[in-house]
């Protein structure tokens, strides 16, 4: 129907509008149908492929675990910022307060990966505790780049602080790109949920 209409489609996992109208209708609609049966739908099955390596030129030399609190998003329009997206924070009824946590990498060559990062569909970036523990950025329909291999026992308890801010904050995180820590600037940022589909 999209072709007919010559709307371009893509695969994505940044649906957030949508999935909360979902979630809205399975908790109070749904329920109201007579014979409805809560759960999932055994025949639907979504498979994540293998995270693959970054792109040498792409890796970052440094990144670190950061937050920001969420009010400080409403003048992320001010920011100067190269390459990004961002949705309303305002949809998640987060407390103005509210941490949002976030990863930032630091790499010399900060705008070809963000211009990179720009031409994938970001979803979410993942702490992923399994051996080898990783952190993962999740792009597209279900494909999911190693950003960082985490063997440091403090590093592995840094990634599982970001999950747990991450959940504390309706899973809203954020994903920036600078060319060094003392940069005011972003090559990148981008302001992401991980959803569950």
């Amino acid at each position: 129907a999209c072709g007919e209409l010559a709307i371009p489609t893509a695969l994505s996992r940044r649906t957030y509008i949508l999935n909360q109208w979902l979630e809205q209708r399975m908790e109070e609609v749904y329920p109201t149908y007579p014979g409805y049966q809560a759960g999932t739908n055994p025949s639907v099955q979504y498979m994540n492929s293998a995270p693959q390596p970054l792109p040498d030129a792409l890796i970052g030399e440094k990144w670190t675990f950061v937050s920001l609190e969420a009010r400080a998003f409403a003048e992320m329009s001010e920011w100067d910022i190269d390459f990004g997206e961002a949705f309303p924070l305002s949809m998640m009824n987060l407390e103005p307060n509210s941490p949002i946590p976030g990863l930032i990498i630091y790499s010399s060559r900060a705008k070809p990966l963000a211009a990179w990062m720009s031409g994938l569909e970001l979803a979410f970036v993942q702490f992923n505790s399994a051996s080898p523990a990783r952190l993962l950025l999740n792009t597209g329909g279900d494909d999911s780049w190693i950003l960082a291999n985490l063997s440091n026992p403090s590093t592995i308890a840094e990634a599982e602080g970001f999950s747990e801010a991450k959940s504390k904050a309706k899973n809203v995180h954020f994903l920036a790109v600078q060319s060094n820590p003392e940069s005011e600037s972003f090559a990148g940022f981008w302001l992401l949920q991980e959803i569950n589909l």
